[in-house]
């Protein structure tokens, strides 16, 4: 389970509580799951109220963004990356709510979540930081954006980034596999008829 620690601090106290909210929210749809006999209707509440909660945090994060006048580029990657996850957080639950019983749909997500926050957050939701924090030194908004890949990352950080790209790699392979697979049963009947 995602837990805070200081690694996860952006120092932007603002995005610094909605994150810990976050964790707490994905830690209460873990717990629905844990139960002996979870609810779907628990469980697909705790994951919508998660949901407004990080669509809320991530308009927020926007403002915040174009208030500090980042990069346009920076910006422009940022959004794609918080709409990616609300379309891939709901579209999963709801695929998966069709083929997987209760408890593996709700591991699934909760796995693609830790994995997809543990990423964002240490590496594009730092860099805003960095960026930010150059901006308000003097560096114009173009310098702060080509300085971030000068952002240097201890290696307890590296190695939770790589393992959640890792998870989310496999995630995605898994998927893939299975969507072969219907794929293939499909082609099957095709040329059956």
């Amino acid at each position: 389970m995602l837990a805070w620690s200081d690694s996860f601090a952006t120092k932007i106290e603002m995005v610094d509580l909605q994150h810990q909210k976050l964790f707490e929210l994905l830690g209460r749809l873990s717990d629905n799951f844990n139960q002996s006999d979870p609810s779907e209707t628990l469980v697909n509440d705790t994951l919508q109220e998660l949901l407004a909660y990080a669509d809320k945090h991530f308009v927020d994060e926007e403002l915040l963004m174009l208030h500090a006048k980042l990069d346009a580029r920076h910006i422009n990657i940022h959004r794609m990356e918080h709409k990616s996850f609300i379309y891939d957080a709901q579209s999963m639950y709801e695929h998966l709510c069709t083929t997987d019983d209760l408890i593996v749909v709700s591991e699934k997500l909760v796995r693609f979540i830790t994995s997809w926050l543990t990423f964002h957050i240490l590496g594009i939701d730092h860099s805003m930081a960095a960026q930010m924090t150059a901006i308000k030194q003097g560096a114009t908004p173009e310098q702060a954006y080509e300085a971030r890949r000068t952002l240097k990352y201890n290696a307890d950080v590296t190695h939770l980034m790589l393992d959640s790209i890792l998870d989310l790699w496999h995630m995605s392979l898994d998927r893939c596999h299975k969507l072969e697979e219907k794929l293939a049963v499909l082609e099957g009947r095709r040329q059956q008829e």
